[in-house]
């Protein structure tokens, strides 16, 4: 896969003359020059004249990614795998070793992979992302989301945390849409006719409205839950929202199904974080069996559908002693191990289907 009919790459000892007394440093500039623009060949021709490069290792890295890009993949990967096994904390080989892998097929040793580069640093760059769409394969949260909104066209819709208004700007059949943020910012998404944004908390919303008027005579057909990172607060908007709701309602929750337990801690102590979210869909699933709960495996943190709702429900109106017991309850599942009270789904047309039944 080296040779290319329509490439040309310098003489080898036009390229020792060039770096002659190049440092590591400017050796893997180059490279990396070489990476972005496609020229595998070129770095591959420099691995080749300057041998005593490759004992380097972020160099020996470097020229191993060129060389899977080449199409050498199966040399590539042994090497990579033999700098990981004599530099197990070498975390730049093994983020290499595990996209190789997912990009081999070889799913099983990529999510391994993956799953122990976040369990050393969680915020290695595209790790979690990837390691979520490695155990959530199909399309993102936004476009599920975008699916339900078409399977059942709510002319009423609340969403709990608009942000840039990307999942507001959804609501597309929706007469009346109301989004509900706290932190006024400027929305990147031009909303549909009948949306608007209210700058407050959702226990201010919910304490100084009644849903008549916000809505009118109609119950709020479809809530998406995508607020504050607590599960305490998820809790209460989900009771909150379910009494403006009707019984064929449907009640959407985020970030309740971490695939690393370093982004599932009440502190936030990575770039992606999900909170203890995910202990409000367990406190659901413990506390209301009534409720008809489904979840999307859908990157990066899957989407909890909750349908059969009760707007007369006061079964977590005192739910201090609940949240009390959850409180110290830390991420207990590896990647890839869903709780089975959550009912999870492919994220298929067919697993969607089953999360409206």
């Amino acid at each position: 896969m080296r040779a290319r009919t329509d490439g040309f790459v310098p003489a080898p000892d036009a390229i020792r003359r060039a770096f002659a007394g190049a440092t590591s440093a400017e050796l893997l500039f180059f490279l990396r020059q070489c990476l972005e623009r496609g020229a595998f060949d070129h770095a591959l021709a420099l691995g080749d004249a300057l041998p005593d490069a490759a004992s380097e290792p972020a160099l020996a890295l470097t020229l191993a990614v060129a060389r899977f890009l080449a199409g050498e993949r199966v040399d590539a990967r042994a090497g990579v795998a033999e700098l990981v096994r004599t530099r197990p904390t070498d975390l730049n080989a093994l983020a290499v070793l595990a996209e190789m892998d997912a990009r081999s097929g070889d799913r099983a040793a990529a999510v391994a992979e993956f799953a122990r580069l976040v369990d050393a640093y969680p915020d290695y760059p595209g790790a979690q992302p990837t390691l979520a769409a490695l155990l959530m394969p199909g399309p993102p949260y936004r476009e599920v989301l975008r699916a339900i909104h078409a399977a059942l066209r709510p002319a009423t819709y609340l969403e709990i945390g608009v942000a840039a208004g990307a999942t507001l700007a959804l609501a597309s059949t929706a007469e009346v849409a109301v989004g509900v943020e706290p932190v006024p910012a400027p929305l990147e998404h031009v909303l549909p006719a009948g949306a608007r944004v209210v700058n407050e908390t959702s226990d201010a919303f919910f304490a100084t409205r009644k849903r008549d008027e916000v809505f009118g005579a109609r119950a709020v057909e479809l809530v998406f839950i995508d607020g504050l990172h607590l599960f305490e607060h998820a809790l209460r908007d989900f009771v909150h929202a379910e009494r403006w709701c009707g019984r064929e309602s449907t009640i959407v929750l985020h970030d309740c199904l971490p695939v690393a337990s370093a982004t599932a801690s009440r502190e936030r102590r990575t770039r992606f974080w999900v909170g203890d979210t995910w202990k409000a869909a367990w406190a659901l699933a413990e506390q209301r069996p009534d409720l008809r709960i489904r979840t999307i495996l859908t990157p990066p943190s899957g989407l909890v559908v909750v349908r059969r709702l009760d707007p007369t429900s006061t079964r977590l109106d005192e739910a201090g002693a609940v949240i009390a017991g959850l409180m110290p309850l830390a991420y207990p599942l590896a990647p890839g191990v869903w709780p089975g009270q959550l009912h999870v789904v492919p994220n298929t047309p067919a697993g969607l289907a089953e999360a409206l039944g």
